[in-house]
C-alpha cells in the first residue's frame, strides 16, 4: 500500500491519479478535509489538504476513486462547483456526462 507522501509523489506526475481504497483511505486518515459535497447522482466529492498541496477526491461511475490536485483552494473550489453544477444539469436530464479523465 502507497504511503500518502507515495501518492503525493505519483500525483505530481498525472493530472488524474487512480488509487485502491486501502490507499485511499490511509490518504484520507493524514488528510484535511477543507469541503465536502454530496451530489445526488454520484458519490462525495472532497477537497483537501494534505503535505501543504490541495487535492481533490471524487468516484467515478464505475466506482473508481480518483484523487486530482491543484495550486490553491480557490481552484479546488471552481471544480467542484464545476462538477456539481454538470450533475445537477444531468438529474434534470440534459444528457451530459461527467468525463472524469479530463
Amino acid at each position: 500500500m502507497a504511503q500518502p507522501n507515495e501518492i503525493l509523489a505519483r500525483l505530481e506526475e498525472e493530472s488524474v491519479l487512480e488509487v485502491t481504497l486501502e490507499e485511499w483511505e490511509g490518504f484520507l486518515a493524514e488528510a484535511e478535509k477543507i469541503r465536502e459535497e454530496k451530489p445526488i447522482l454520484s458519490e462525495a466529492i472532497r477537497v483537501l489538504r494534505i503535505g501543504g498541496r490541495i487535492v481533490v477526491q471524487e468516484t467515478s461511475n464505475r466506482k473508481e476513486i480518483l484523487l486530482r490536485r491543484f495550486a490553491g483552494v480557490e481552484e479546488a473550489d471552481a471544480f467542484v462547483r464545476d462538477r456539481m453544477d454538470t450533475y445537477d444539469r444531468m438529474w434534470d436530464g440534459c444528457g451530459c456526462r461527467v468525463d472524469y479523465y479530463e
